[in-house]
């Protein structure tokens, strides 16, 4: 059975063939032509930040990238941050729920470990538009888009605080710092450009996050392990 194709907000094209809405009669219901706008608009804002930088991103730009016009935008979207939001969850949360059902498919810990980074570095490096806005251009964005962004970091903690196969979690502030050094390996990478290299870090991260569980012997023990394969 192939695995389900996964479409991150800027994935796709607002204006290529079969997403745009004729004008006049088109036969669509009012609820499907909103929707339609509303996730051109979504891909279009995540097109144009990515290419642009999320200042120069104007309504502007993001409209004439959808196709669609100013009044469409707000009749989603109150302003650039709510837009922003959209994109950030709807993208986020397909990554998360990706993330968990490679870790739970998982036959340990470890294993666990090695899948959702390995799944979670080649989603990003397959949607090199996404990676930037989500990691990079996320910084520009308002305290509550970041505010965001913080409740997805922390919903990792849990993997390092409360691991399963009988091992000892670490304190809070440990895993926050291990979360924090893997989004920054991910950064140095969306930042200068280079979102496609993000798999070759699947292993020297999967054994940073192995460490402080494991120790130093053990994590490198249980990284050849499950290279195996």
């Amino acid at each position: 059975m192939e695995a389900a194709i996964v479409v991150l907000p800027g994935s796709r094209s607002a204006l290529e063939p079969g997403r745009v809405i004729k004008r006049g009669r088109h036969g669509l219901a009012p609820e499907t032509v909103a929707e339609i706008q509303r996730e051109r608009l979504i891909d279009a804002f995540v097109q144009v930040v990515a290419e642009q930088g999320y200042q120069q991103a104007t309504i502007s730009r993001i409209t004439q990238a959808a196709g669609v016009t100013k009044k469409a935008f707000y009749d989603h979207f109150e302003d650039r941050e709510t837009c922003f939001l959209a994109a950030y969850e709807q993208g986020t949360a397909i990554i998360v729920a990706r993330v968990e059902e490679a870790r739970k498919a998982a036959d340990s810990w470890p294993a666990g470990v090695l899948a959702s980074m390995r799944t979670l570095l080649e989603l990003l490096a397959a949607e090199p538009r996404f990676a930037r806005v989500s990691v990079v251009e996320i910084n520009s964005a308002a305290p509550r888009v970041r505010a965001v962004r913080t409740r997805y970091l922390e919903g990792f903690r849990s993997l390092l605080t409360e691991p399963e196969d009988g091992l000892a979690g670490v304190p809070g502030t440990v895993a926050d710092a291990v979360i924090g050094g893997v989004y920054s390996a991910i950064y140095i990478k969306a930042d200068s450009g280079r979102t496609e290299e993000l798999p070759e870090l699947v292993e020297s991260l999967t054994y940073f996050v192995l460490l402080p569980l494991l120790g130093k012997e053990d994590a490198a023990r249980e990284l050849e392990r499950l290279r195996a394969p």
